[in-house]
């Protein structure tokens, strides 16, 4: 076992009582949920500000090939919640960076 693999053993130990209880799942099922619905008002705003200039592309368009990694790990991992959290996210994002770039130039 190398340190990494180490360092997540002793992180899951020290977490069992929390991650073990029935509710974790369900609740982190929630909270992965909501991610998409949080976001949602930052594509509102790519359509409706007076300047979308002052959105920043480059920010949006690195938490997009972020969540594009995650989408691939939830498929590699099989976790469906969060592959389809991800992946509403993930449109969401592209959406603000290709709007953005629409109405800038």
């Amino acid at each position: 076992m190398n340190r990494v693999e180490r360092l997540m053993a002793r992180l899951y130990d020290l977490f069992r009582v929390l991650l073990e209880q029935k509710w974790f799942d369900p609740l982190c099922s929630l909270v992965i949920f909501v991610n998409p619905i949080a976001l949602f008002p930052q594509v509102v705003a790519a359509f409706t500000t007076a300047h979308p200039e002052e959105i920043v592309v480059l920010t949006w368009g690195v938490i997009s090939c972020i969540q594009l990694a995650i989408v691939l790990q939830s498929l590699k991992t099989r976790t469906a919640n969060l592959f389809f959290s991800m992946l509403l996210c993930l449109i969401e994002t592209t959406t603000i960076v290709v709007v953005v770039c629409i109405r800038r130039f």
